[in-house]
C-alpha cells in the first residue's frame, strides 16, 4: 500500500533531500535541519524516519548509510484542496506539499486597484479599438453582464454562482477593473462589485 505523507513527514523528506549526499545521509543532519527549518523535535524526527523506513522510502545502502529510495512510491495530501497526489507531483511550498494547481493559484494574484495595470489596459484597449466588453473572454463578459444586470454583487456570490474559486473570481474581477468596467463599493457591511459608471 502506498503511504500518504502529512505535512511533518513532507518536511522531513525535504530535509533528507537537502542533506543527502551520494553516500547517503546521517540522521543528526536531519535533526539539525528539521529543528531549524520546521521546528520539529528530535524525537519526532526519529519517529518519522522510522515510519519512512517501515514504508520503504528510506533504505540502508551498502556503506551502512541511510538514503532515500527514489523508486519507492508515496502520495501527498494537498492541504489546500484535500486531493491526494503522487509524491513526485507535489510542489514544496515552505515545507508543505501542495498540488501544482493550488501552487499556481496562490501565486497568480492580480491586484484589483493597480494604477499601472489600469493605464496599461486602457492604452492596449485604445490601440486595438476595443470598447465595452470587446476583447474580453466569454467568462469576463458573463461576469460583467451579471454585475450590470444585478447592479452589483459580492465577490462571494459571484464565486458561488459561477462555480469559481475565490482567487479566480478575484483575478477576473481585477481584469474587469483594469478595463474600468467595474469597481468596488461598500454597502452596509458588505463590499460589492458594481458597474464602473454607477
Amino acid at each position: 500500500m502506498t503511504p500518504v505523507l502529512d505535512e511533518e513527514e513532507i518536511g522531513i523528506l525535504e530535509c533528507i533531500k537537502d542533506v543527502q549526499t551520494d553516500r547517503g545521509f546521517h540522521i543528526r543532519d536531519i535533526i539539525k535541519k528539521a529543528k531549524a527549518g520546521y521546528g520539529i523535535s528530535r524525537s519526532t524526527v526519529y519517529e518519522i524516519v522510522g515510519y519512512l523506513e517501515f514504508h520503504g522510502l528510506i533504505k540502508t545502502n551498502s556503506s551502512g548509510y541511510r538514503e532515500l529510495d527514489e523508486m519507492q512510491a508515496y502520495s501527498v495530501m494537498c492541504p489546500e484542496c484535500d486531493r491526494e497526489i503522487p509524491g513526485d507531483d507535489y510542489v514544496n511550498e515552505k515545507g508543505r506539499g501542495v498540488c501544482e494547481d493550488c501552487y499556481i493559484e496562490a501565486h497568480q494574484k492580480i491586484k484589483f486597484a493597480d494604477p499601472v495595470a489600469v493605464r496599461s489596459k486602457k492604452l492596449f484597449r485604445k490601440q486595438h479599438g476595443f470598447e465595452g466588453t470587446e476583447g474580453l473572454t466569454e467568462l469576463q463578459k458573463e461576469l460583467y453582464d451579471f454585475i450590470l444586470t444585478e447592479g452589483g454583487a459580492t465577490p462571494d456570490k459571484i464565486s458561488k454562482l459561477f462555480g469559481l474559486k475565490p482567487q479566480e473570481t478575484s483575478n477576473q474581477l481585477a481584469l474587469l477593473r483594469h478595463c474600468e468596467l467595474v469597481k468596488l463599493r461598500k454597502m452596509g457591511e458588505e463590499i460589492y462589485v458594481v458597474p464602473y459608471d454607477s
